[in-house]
């Protein structure tokens, strides 16, 4: 029989082992969440830490969540970084901890009834040692999924592609190719090497043009000079142009247009260019070009539809860049725009069957999720993205590289 004070002792050991067990797996949630937060691993080991950064983004996500709907505030964006990431990472382990008692609970519940029936039917109860095994088979099954939506389902690029008819499209720009890459988010969750993997992909197209839509970095504004700078690595025939997105704003707007300027490439928000088979022109050429406009974020700046497509004659086709797809609902009835291409949503991320895509960021639900939608008064091209912002993880929406080929109409 143990006495007060050995129980108490009992008690204390427990508690201490405890502590020491939740502290250590704080700080392996911890750490490789800093260096990938502030883009400060070691390149030998980047590939590494930035995996073990989304396996542990996703265990400190229900924390962040319930800090969110007490005081909304993005993470990226908090004075003290590494203090928000430090006591999420703490919070995490116990977290889970405690969600994992009521499902032991469960487990053992379900596990005595299970019995019961064996027994009442005149059969050996389950073992203890089936019992675990078939737990241990789920968790796995579900881990597998979780890996895979993690870690290798984010590295899957495919290639999208599309043919749009265009009417009053010029004999010399039948055929026309645009290479569409959007949303590369360079920061914590996508790293340089896979950025430049894709945009060597993209270039093997030998695409006329192409374009960008925006997001070109996240969560930090140390993101900005090597996000945008691998993008001068971005090749096409006649050249490139680009849009800024709702990230681009929240890290820095004019950082990121003074590196765009420094590596000489073309942003188009709430301006336009006429393109050629021959090249990219400041002014219409007649019966020869087609007006690529762009316009601001919805968000964070303005849709200026007017200057976007400013100068472009009543007949000539008129291609729109706009990050965000839900700019398709401001566009002003009789507006002619042939095609809206964005980004934004990255297809929702996450498809779910029967379900679709429930986290899609747009005011109109998964209407704008991904490919070829409909607007009020213009189709829309919606690229699934290259990387990803509010969780690490896809499944069933791989990223994308879009290839659109323009078409006079049968």
């Amino acid at each position: 029989m143990e006495t007060k004070q050995e129980v108490r002792r009992h008690f204390l050991r427990k508690t201490v082992r405890l502590f020491a067990a939740l502290l250590v797996a704080g700080a392996i949630i911890f750490v490789p969440t800093a260096l990938s937060e502030n883009l400060s691993a070691p390149a030998w080991a980047e590939p590494i830490i930035r995996g073990l950064s989304r396996i542990a983004y996703m265990l400190r996500m229900p924390v962040m969540m319930v800090a969110a709907s007490i005081a909304p505030f993005e993470g990226a964006h908090v004075k003290s970084p590494n203090l928000y990431y430090a006591w999420t990472s703490l919070a995490a382990p116990i977290f889970w901890a405690a969600m994992s008692l009521p499902l032991i609970r469960i487990g053992r519940n379900v596990r005595r009834r299970h019995e019961k029936r064996r027994l009442a039917k005149g059969k050996p109860a389950m073992s203890r040692r089936t019992f675990l095994a078939g737990a241990a088979t789920c968790v796995a099954g579900a881990g597998g999924l979780g890996g895979y939506g993690v870690l290798v389902e984010p590295q899957r690029v495919r290639l999208a592609r599309y043919t749009v008819a265009v009417r009053d499209l010029p004999a010399s720009m039948d055929g026309f190719r645009i290479v569409h890459i959007s949303d590369t988010h360079y920061g914590p969750f996508i790293s340089l090497p896979f950025i430049r993997a894709v945009i060597d992909q993209a270039n093997s197209l030998d695409g006329d043009l192409v374009i960008l839509t925006g997001d070109y970095v996240h969560r930090t504004p140390l993101a900005i000079g090597a996000g945008v700078d691998v993008l001068k690595f971005v090749r096409a025939r006649l050249g490139v142009v680009a849009t800024l997105g709702n990230h681009d704003h929240w890290e820095g707007a004019d950082g990121v247009r003074a590196a765009f300027d420094e590596i000489k490439l073309l942003l188009i928000d709430n301006a336009r260019r006429f393109v050629t088979r021959d090249g990219i022109h400041d002014e219409p050429v007649i019966g020869e070009s087609i007006c690529i406009g762009g316009v601001g974020d919805l968000w964070e700046d303005a849709n200026d539809f007017t200057r976007a497509l400013a100068d472009a004659p009543d007949g000539m086709p008129r291609i729109v860049l706009a990050h965000n797809p839900d700019s398709a609902e401001h566009v002003a009835p009789g507006t002619r725009i042939d095609l809206m291409c964005s980004g934004h949503t990255h297809g929702g991320q996450v498809w779910v069957p029967g379900f679709g895509t429930p986290v899609t960021p747009s005011a109109y639900g998964q209407k704008y999720a991904g490919g070829m939608c409909r607007g009020p008064h213009c189709p829309v091209l919606v690229s699934r993205g290259v990387g990803m912002a509010i969780m690490p993880v896809r499944f069933g929406v791989p990223p994308e590289i879009g290839e659109i080929t323009l078409a006079k109409p049968a």
